[in-house]
């Protein structure tokens, strides 16, 4: 059975460039919680395992960053994480509205979710010693190898204008990394 996604639209920013495609999440549609289920679930012929973190002892993912070459998505075994999507370390807290710069979002276990290239992203809190599998869409910018790039969204707006362009550049992936030619082949190309 498919699980319905929650789709989370993620405005670009100054220092961001973020995506004109929604992340992408499926709550509790990962069934077998262990690292093998896990890794079965993944569409693996166009997703490349990126590792696995215990994320209260990773530095990498407590820090703002995205990826210019690949669509990142991940699996969450256990515990829970919450996010900040979308705004870099010099984009400010709060618009000249006064509203928040950036989306909070929190993953929990069972939970799938999808990050377009772009999307600033890192934990800003753990509970229940989260742990999650990532994996990266192949595609003619990334290789199994080295599946992914690290950007730290700390560039000056034309630069970062200049990387907007490349990360909208990223295929759409051919198949949803659990629902196969479903979910993000659809969903994105609807955007």
């Amino acid at each position: 059975m498919q699980v319905a996604p929650e789709l989370y639209p993620i405005p670009p920013t100054k220092h961001s460039p973020n995506s004109p495609f929604p992340v992408i999440v499926y709550r509790g549609a990962l069934l077998d919680r262990t690292p093998t289920g896990a890794s079965e679930a993944i569409e693996l012929s166009e997703w490349a395992h990126g590792g696995h973190w215990k994320i209260g002892r990773e530095k990498v993912a407590t820090t703002p960053h995205y990826h210019g070459t690949t669509h990142e998505a991940y699996t969450v075994l256990q515990g829970s994480g919450t996010y900040l999507l979308g705004r870099s370390p010099l984009d400010p807290e709060t618009d000249e509205k006064g509203n928040p710069v950036g989306v909070k979002f929190v993953a929990k276990a069972g939970d799938v979710f999808v990050f377009p290239a772009g999307v600033t992203h890192y934990v800003t809190e753990t509970e229940d010693e989260y742990e999650i599998l990532g994996f990266y869409s192949l595609n003619k910018r990334n290789s199994r190898e080295s599946p992914y790039d690290m950007e730290y969204a700390l560039d000056s707006v034309e630069k970062t204008d200049e990387k907007r362009q490349m990360c909208r550049q990223v295929p759409v992936p051919a198949h949803d990394p659990i629902y196969g030619t479903e979910g993000i082949p659809r969903i994105w190309r609807e955007e």
